[in-house]
């Protein structure tokens, strides 16, 4: 039985290290009209029915993946160098591709080609150059943004945190890194998500006036204003264009996700109690639509809540922020302050092992709840945590761990 639970530890480990490469089998190819669609294209992944029935399968395997990671033990430190170390190779990857301007095609790694020529492509145009944003091996240059934001954060615990020193050498490592793959893909809504996070880790890190931490709490903060002040200052042209949004394409981004918000509004109130159905949100908007356009021009609103209330009505939409608030208020019962007073208590009687307990349990609890934070702010800014695997196992993942962390279940 002890090699059986070391043995699926360890799967869990490499699950949690593939989880972004898209490898699958695609067993049904999804139409809109006369084209393709890849929100009603159904696959089975290298790591894992109409419509609503397949989403539904995939929201089942979040809620299985959330019931085992509360339900059996494994390293917490194990489990965050697992995804910081996936993380640095799709940083790394990414880095790869923004210097070479090209994401190659292979379909064993799930990743298909994208050349900064190509309409559709995601990338910043400055001075009237195209320049490629980086995508890792996932399928936007945003959701590998929102994936290295989570990787940055548990960074930070995990360093201060780490049992020995050759850890300490690669989470340092790791750190410059997937900043860096971070900083070209030029995310936003990834930027913002990562600063709030950040500042309540500095602030909380802070309250617990633990030497050790501030100290390398210092080398972090550091290392982030050097990274981003350099490669703010060499990608100054990409970075502005991004920031200011005058150019053609940011223009024209803004006017897409403006009207991605009106055809969400619409749909609500025509089907506001029970919603258009589960994954069928881009099928009912060319259903409503009379002009038949193309089928790429039908996207999911990027913002999650309202994608929610969409397909699930006002009873989905209620059940999702229901969570949202009782997983506030858990964390505003976790009782910080006490925390901070234990970790004071047993250090200054040199109960070394009780101590270490709760600095432990108080610094993942700072962790995962900075995460949960920057995942609630990247729903407000894009769709992929509902509609696409990935997107769907990273909330369930982080979901799973927060719950774990604050004790929601005992």
């Amino acid at each position: 039985m002890i090699k059986l639970a070391k043995t699926i530890e360890y799967l869990f480990y490499l699950f949690i290290f593939l989880l972004p490469w898209q490898t699958r089998w695609i067993w049904h190819y999804g139409q809109l009209g006369d084209g393709a669609s890849q929100y009603l294209t159904f696959s089975l992944y290298g790591t894992d029915q109409n419509a609503a029935w397949y989403y539904l399968l995939k929201m089942l395997e979040g809620l299985g993946l959330l019931c085992l990671t509360i339900n059996f033990k494994f390293s917490y430190l194990n489990m965050a160098g697992a995804l910081i170390l996936s993380g640095a190779v799709q940083a790394s990857l990414g880095v790869y591709q923004f210097l070479t301007q090209q994401v190659w095609a292979s379909k064993w790694l799930g990743m298909a080609e994208q050349l900064p020529q190509t309409l559709g492509v995601s990338v910043v145009e400055t001075n009237g150059a195209r320049l490629l944003r980086a995508y890792g091996s996932l399928p936007h240059p945003n959701i590998l943004a929102g994936f290295l934001v989570v990787c940055c954060l548990l960074l930070v615990v995990s360093l201060i945190l780490a049992r020995h020193h050759w850890e300490e050498i690669i989470f340092w490592i790791c750190l410059p890194l997937i900043l860096l793959g971070l900083f070209f893909t030029f995310s936003k809504g990834a930027f913002l998500a990562l600063a709030i996070a950040f500042v309540f880790l500095v602030i909380f890190i802070g309250f617990s006036k633990d030497k050790q931490a501030l100290r390398k709490l210092g080398g972090m903060v550091l290392i982030v204003v050097i990274a981003f002040s350099f490669l703010g200052i060499i990608y100054r042209a990409p970075l502005f264009t991004r920031i200011n949004g005058q150019e053609r394409l940011e223009v024209k981004s803004q006017q897409e996700r403006a009207n991605y918000l009106s055809q969400a509004k619409e749909l609500l109130k025509n089907n506001w109690l029970t919603g258009v159905g589960l994954g069928n949100y881009t099928l009912a908007l060319y259903n409503n639509d009379l002009s038949k356009f193309p089928s790429y021009s039908y996207q999911p609103v990027h913002n999650v809540y309202l994608l929610v209330a969409a397909e699930l009505g006002i009873f989905g939409f209620i059940v999702l922020i229901l969570i949202i608030i009782e997983a506030m208020r858990r964390i505003w019962t976790y009782k910080i302050d006490e925390q901070i007073s234990l970790l004071n208590i047993f250090k200054l009687f040199k109960f070394s092992d009780v101590h270490e307990f709760y600095r432990e349990k108080y610094f993942w609890f700072l962790g995962y709840t900075a995460i949960f934070i920057a995942i609630l702010i990247l729903m407000a800014f894009d769709h992929y945590l509902w509609t696409l695997y990935f997107g769907i196992m990273l909330w369930w993942l982080s979901l799973a761990m927060f719950v774990k962390t604050i004790g929601w279940v005992r």
